[in-house]
C-alpha cells in the first residue's frame, strides 16, 4: 500500500517537473527575443597618425550616440597597434571621437570597421593662408550688417594640426556688435562657437578651433550703427588669395584708394567688388558704402551667440574635456550656400577673363600664317613671350590643363610655321 502511494506521488510530480521545465524554456525564449530587439554589434577601428605614418597608440576613443543630442555611451583607448573596439546597439546612429594631443577627430559610424586619421598638434604652422574671402554688406537703413567668410587652407607637409587658443582672430570696429560665429572643418557640419575676447582693445576676438589639414571655413556676422554711409576697414587673420565685397545693387560702393577694386558685375543678385591685390595681406583696402539695400532672402540665418554668462569652450571641441563638451550643430544656413555661390561666381569671372585671353591668343595664332616674311621673326618673339606667359599661368594654377595643352600646341605650331616662313 505504501509502495502504491509513493509511486502515485512520484508519477504525480513528473508532469509538474515537465511543466516547470517547459516554462523555463519558454521564458528563455522570450528573453532571447527581447534581447535580440536590442542586439549588440561590435564596432572596431584603427587610428593612424598621418603625421608620422604610424599607428596612434594610447589615444582616448569615445563612442557618442546620436539622439536629441550626443551622449557618451562608451570610452576606451587604442592599443599599441592603434586598434579599439566597442559594443554598440544595432540600428543606432553613432559618432566615434578620437582625442589626439587635445584635438577631436570625429567620424560618423557607417560600418562596423573604421579607419580614423589623426595628426600631431603644433602651436603654429608657418605660411597659412586662405583661398577665398568675402564680405557681404547690407542695411535696412538703421543698422549696417556685415557677414564675413573665409576659407583657410592647412597644406602642411607632413600634415599637422594647428591647435592654439588664438587660431583665428578678428578685429571689429569699436561700435560693432558681434552677432554670431560659425566654423566648419572639412567633411563636417557647421557649428556655433563663442569667441574669446582679447582685452584691452574692444572688438578683438579669438577662436580656439583647431586648423586640421585641409580647408576650415570661418563665418561671422556683426552689425553697427548706420547713418546712410560708412567706411569699413576689414582686418584679416591670414593672407587671402582672392577677396571680394558683395552688396545689393541699390547700395553704392567706393574704394577709398583708386584702383584697389574692380567691379566684374552681378552675382546672385548682388554686385561684386573684386580686390585687385592677390593675395590681400593683413587688411582689406578701405571702402565706403552708402544707400540702403538688403540681400536676396535666404533660409534662416545662424542663431545668435549665447550671453556672456553662458560662454563655454567651442562646441564639438574638447578643451580640456572634449568628450563631455556639449554639441551645438548649426541649423542649415541658406545664406552660407548663397555666399559660396557668389565665391564660385568670382571664380567664373576670373575663368572668363582667362578664356578671353586664350581666345585672343588663338585668333592671333590663326592669323599668323598670313603675315609677311619680314614680320616672321618679330612674331616668333611675340609667340615665345606668349608661351612664357602660358607657362607662368600654369605654374600659378590660373589656367586649366585642357586650355594649357591646346594653347601650347597652337603656339608651338605657330612658332614652327613662323620660323619656316622666315627661312623661305
Amino acid at each position: 500500500m505504501k509502495e502504491r502511494i509513493v509511486l502515485k506521488t512520484v508519477l504525480g510530480q513528473r508532469p509538474m517537473k515537465i511543466y516547470s521545465r517547459i516554462r523555463r524554456i519558454l521564458l528563455l525564449a522570450c528573453c532571447s527575443c527581447a534581447i535580440s530587439a536590442f542586439a549588440a554589434d561590435t564596432i572596431t577601428g584603427r587610428v593612424r597618425n598621418q603625421t608620422t605614418n604610424t599607428p596612434s597608440a594610447g589615444d582616448d576613443v569615445v563612442l557618442l550616440r546620436l539622439g536629441v543630442g550626443m551622449e557618451e555611451e562608451a570610452r576606451t583607448r587604442t592599443d599599441a597597434q592603434g586598434i579599439f573596439g566597442f559594443q554598440a546597439v544595432l540600428n543606432a546612429r553613432y559618432i566615434v571621437r578620437v582625442l589626439h594631443q587635445g584635438v577631436n577627430y570625429d567620424q560618423t559610424v557607417k560600418s562596423t570597421q573604421l579607419e580614423v586619421k589623426v595628426f600631431d598638434a603644433v602651436p603654429k604652422i608657418p605660411g597659412l593662408n586662405g583661398g577665398l574671402g568675402i564680405a557681404r554688406v547690407e542695411t535696412d537703413g538703421a543698422m549696417l550688417k556685415v557677414t564675413e567668410m573665409y576659407s583657410i587652407t592647412n597644406a602642411s607637409s607632413p600634415p599637422v594640426t594647428q591647435a592654439g587658443p588664438r587660431n583665428f582672430e578678428i578685429s571689429l570696429a569699436a561700435q560693432a556688435t558681434l552677432d554670431s560665429f560659425m566654423v566648419k572643418s572639412a567633411d563636417a557640419i557647421w557649428v556655433n562657437v563663442t569667441p574669446a575676447t582679447l582685452p584691452p582693445q574692444k572688438g578683438r576676438y579669438a577662436v580656439d578651433f583647431p586648423l586640421r589639414p585641409g580647408d576650415t571655413l570661418f563665418k561671422f556676422t556683426y552689425h553697427l550703427p548706420y547713418e546712410g554711409h560708412a567706411t569699413l576697414h576689414l582686418k584679416l587673420a591670414y593672407p587671402i588669395k582672392s577677396f571680394a565685397v558683395v552688396h545689393p545693387p541699390s547700395m553704392s560702393f567706393k574704394a577709398v584708394r583708386s584702383k584697389t577694386f574692380t567691379s566684374p558685375g552681378l552675382v546672385q543678385g548682388l554686385r561684386l567688388e573684386q580686390a585687385v591685390a592677390q593675395p590681400v595681406v593683413r587688411e582689406v583696402p578701405a571702402f565706403e558704402v552708402s544707400g540702403v539695400g538688403t540681400a536676396p532672402p535666404t533660409s534662416a540665418e545662424a542663431p545668435p551667440l549665447p550671453p556672456p554668462s553662458a560662454a563655454s569652450a567651442p562646441v564639438a571641441e574638447t578643451r580640456p574635456n572634449p568628450a563631455l563638451a556639449a554639441s551645438s550643430p548649426a541649423a542649415p544656413d541658406g545664406s552660407t550656400n548663397a555666399i559660396w555661390i557668389i565665391l564660385s561666381g568670382i571664380g567664373a569671372v576670373l575663368l572668363a577673363l582667362i578664356f578671353g585671353i586664350w581666345l585672343r591668343r588663338k585668333n592671333a595664332v590663326r592669323a599668323a600664317p598670313a603675315m609677311s616674311a619680314d614680320q616672321s621673326m618679330s612674331l616668333v618673339d611675340a609667340l615665345k613671350e606668349e608661351l612664357f606667359q602660358l607657362e607662368a599661368e600654369k605654374l600659378h594654377g590660373s589656367i586649366s590643363a585642357e586650355q594649357y595643352d591646346s594653347t601650347k600646341q597652337a603656339l608651338t605650331l605657330s612658332i614652327q610655321r613662323a620660323l619656316a616662313k622666315g627661312k623661305t
